[in-house]
């Protein structure tokens, strides 16, 4: 047996030994590089050279194209609004949608319109994508105040968000695409500047309330009994969503699920709401509304004002 290994027994060992040391530290990464060796013309060392292979620089430098075409778009304006959703101003038309939410004090139900969920899946992975890298740290809110549209996390995920009040230590949120609305500690959730790049779509969630019922309320609240009954019945989504008109931001409809069952009249037939009827009138050349309730039972119908 020879005392030396020829160059070529030198250099698969060096590469194989070393290959197997930055697998062992590497794990995730081993598959980025690429392995070359330099043999010495008279020295007989044998260097071996690693780099990122194409692919993993092409990726990298198309992470940070992103990355600087998201953050060159800047901040918007001190006086930005997000925009209303189109299909809060559908009159006729009857979309299929999803209920994101339920809000019990503002007695809405959030609905997410099911052609635009593909943009939401977007958006919630570009904000992602960003808000997560170390990057965005330059666009921290510091001093937080009422009005302001930035991004924060729900449920570890990042979400499009408007302070709606602010109460030195605690402040009121609303997550725009998502119907929720939070109080929470100040010094216990980080917001980050919203960029014009995730500015351009409105918000998602639409608030709704069911058209022709009155809920029966706690506290000038929506019952729990009756938002449990809601929470489950959204389950059964998506449902047709059939507009009848639009009051202060606010859609009033009647929500079909796929068996074409109302919930307007599931929740009356429960007894957790009552049928109104609007009925106007001039006085003295005045236009007045006046509201029956009409309480519905196997029986009969009782009308009262």
């Amino acid at each position: 047996m020879p005392e030396y290994t020829t160059r070529d027994e030198q250099t698969k060992f060096s590469k194989s030994l070393l290959h197997e040391l930055i697998q062992l530290a590497l794990p995730n990464t081993y598959k980025n590089f690429t392995w070359s060796t330099i043999e010495g013309d008279k020295s007989g060392t044998v260097d071996n050279v690693i780099r990122l292979n194409d692919e993993a620089d092409a990726e990298e430098r198309q992470y940070q194209l992103m990355l600087q075409d998201i953050g060159s778009s800047g901040v918007v304006s001190v006086d930005f609004h997000y925009e209303e959703n189109p299909f809060l101003f559908t009159n006729n038309e009857i979309w299929i949608g999803f209920v994101s939410n339920i809000d019990r004090h503002k007695r809405a139900i959030y609905i997410q319109p099911d052609c635009m969920m593909s943009y939401m899946d977007t958006l919630t992975q570009e904000l992602d994508f960003y808000y997560s890298d170390p990057v965005s740290e330059t666009f921290t809110v510091h001093k937080v105040a009422a009005g302001l549209p930035c991004v924060s996390k729900y449920e570890e995920v990042y979400h499009r968000v408007y302070i709606k009040e602010n109460h030195l230590s605690k402040c009121v949120i609303i997550y725009v695409d998502l119907g929720i609305t939070e109080e929470v500690q100040v010094d216990e959730v980080q917001f980050k500047y919203l960029l014009k790049y995730f500015a351009t779509l409105p918000a998602l969630a639409i608030p709704c309330r069911l058209a022709g019922i009155e809920y029966k309320l706690n506290n000038h609240e929506m019952a729990l009994e009756t938002y449990k009954e809601l929470n489950d019945l959204r389950q059964t989504g998506p449902f047709y969503i059939e507009p009848c008109e639009a009051s202060n931001g606010t859609l009033l409809a009647k929500l079909y699920d796929v068996d074409e069952r109302c919930l307007n009249d599931i929740i009356v037939e429960k007894g957790l709401a009552v049928f109104i009827l609007y009925m106007s009138r001039f006085i003295n050349n005045q236009l007045y509304f006046s509201v029956f309730f009409i309480i519905s039972t196997y029986n009969d119908t009782i009308y009262y004002k």
